[in-house]
């Protein structure tokens, strides 16, 4: 079974790292559910942005516990742990594998775009 947290503010400031802290006790919170990967979603840095009008999103993804997880979220170098963001949307997500084996690659959450083949040919 999955499990599925998101936790959004609007300028209400808050540090990236406050940000991984809040989004991985959610996922602690849905344990209990059983999953074999989890992952999440959040605004990258700034610096990332190629467009004003869009942000860069960052995936971070590991097989097996939440912990896994967390201890990745830290070792980011990209990631500056002590950013402000005034406004931001970040989701968490467990995954108990029904297709595909329990990866990194397989882990959710997944982002599609227009060049993801997988979407195109099942919507046709």
């Amino acid at each position: 079974m999955c499990g599925i947290f998101a936790y959004l503010n609007h300028e209400v400031p808050r540090t990236r790292k406050e940000i991984f802290e809040t989004l991985v006790n959610g996922l602690r919170r849905l344990e209990y559910r059983g999953y074999d990967s989890a992952g999440v979603a959040v605004d990258g840095p700034n610096k990332l942005m190629t467009d004003l009008n869009s942000k860069a999103i960052v995936l971070i993804k590991k097989k097996g516990k939440v912990k896994a997880l967390d201890e990745a979220l830290y070792k980011q170098d990209s990631l500056d742990l002590d950013e402000v963001l005034c406004t931001h949307f970040g989701i968490s997500h467990t995954r108990w594998a029904t297709h595909g084996e329990p990866s990194p690659v397989n882990s959710h959450p997944h982002r599609s775009d227009k060049n993801n083949g997988n979407l195109r040919e099942s919507i046709g």
